[in-house]
């Protein structure tokens, strides 16, 4: 059996890339968190990023069940919501994450509040270069 020197350690994670059967997870202190609503394309709008909507679950493999169990009511709620060709984000823009949260049932926390004054300024909206002289 492989065993990892963690005293040697740097967690680069490439033990897993040579050996996926080695279980490096760690039950009690792993988690998942589940991010949605962000999107990389320029076609109708500018990309933006994910939120989050659920701050942590437990990483319960080689089925996740409560991860899946969250994504089916999220999804589930999307597909009765949505319009045609509508993204998730596009979808959570229009009723408003207050909703989203009230459809979807999940909890809000204090780990969802992101904003903040000048948040704006410090990323970028979107792929396109502008070239300032």
């Amino acid at each position: 059996s492989v065993k990892i020197n963690a005293e040697k350690c740097m967690y680069c994670g490439n033990c897993f890339s040579v050996c996926p059967a080695l279980p490096i997870a760690d039950p009690v202190n792993d988690g998942v968190a589940i991010v949605v609503g962000g999107k990389v394309g320029n076609l109708r709008t500018p990309p933006k990023f994910s939120r989050l909507a659920v701050a942590y679950l437990p990483n319960n493999p080689p089925r996740w069940p409560e991860v899946t169990k969250t994504i089916r009511k999220i999804f589930d709620a999307y597909a009765a919501g949505a319009k045609k060709h509508e993204r998730v984000g596009e979808w959570i823009d229009r009723i408003g994450w207050e909703k989203f949260f009230a459809v979807t049932g999940l909890p809000f926390t204090y780990q969802h509040i992101d904003d903040w004054t000048y948040a704006f300024t410090t990323y970028r909206t979107t792929a396109q270069v502008k070239w300032v002289k």
